[in-house]
């Protein structure tokens, strides 16, 4: 998904532990779009990896939770987003030695990213309030995962 391969090779493992570099600064990962700097990033939220492993997730099959309990689902609950961009960061050090490595998924090694994350959703929400940006992604991830 982000660019991420396999192989022996010294410099390709390198060139893996520079990117996991470069979407953990600034939680790049975020963005639709990377740039060069945090004000260059455009598309906050929306990097169509979140909404992959979401619909992944829950939105899969006839019976895949999201779609049979909408009334918990729509909008899409905003601790719902913040655990996807801890599961999408967690996937992403699975590469910080250069090859892929699994970790465990596990609240002691990335509850205070969860929270962070959450915390930075509350942050955008209270800062583009009267837009309602939070609210509208919300919706449109339950509406692009059905």
């Amino acid at each position: 998904m982000f660019g991420f391969e396999t192989s022996a090779d010294k410099d390709v493992q390198e060139k893996n532990r520079v990117l996991v570099s470069e979407l953990k600064q600034d939680l790049a990962f975020i963005f639709r779009i990377r740039g060069a700097t945090l004000d260059k990033h455009t598309g906050l939220y929306t990097n169509p990896a979140i909404q992959q492993l979401i619909n992944e997730v829950l939105f899969k099959n006839k019976g895949d939770d999201a779609l049979c309990w909408e009334k918990y689902f729509s909008p899409f609950p905003c601790a719902g987003f913040a655990l996807a961009l801890t599961a999408i960061e967690c996937a992403i050090d699975e590469w910080g030695s250069g090859r892929c490595e699994m970790i465990s998924f596990k609240e002691e090694n990335y509850s205070s990213m969860f929270s962070d994350h959450l915390a930075s959703l509350d942050e955008f929400d209270k800062m583009t309030n009267k837009y309602k940006l939070l609210p509208n992604l919300l919706k449109q991830v339950y509406t692009n995962g059905r």
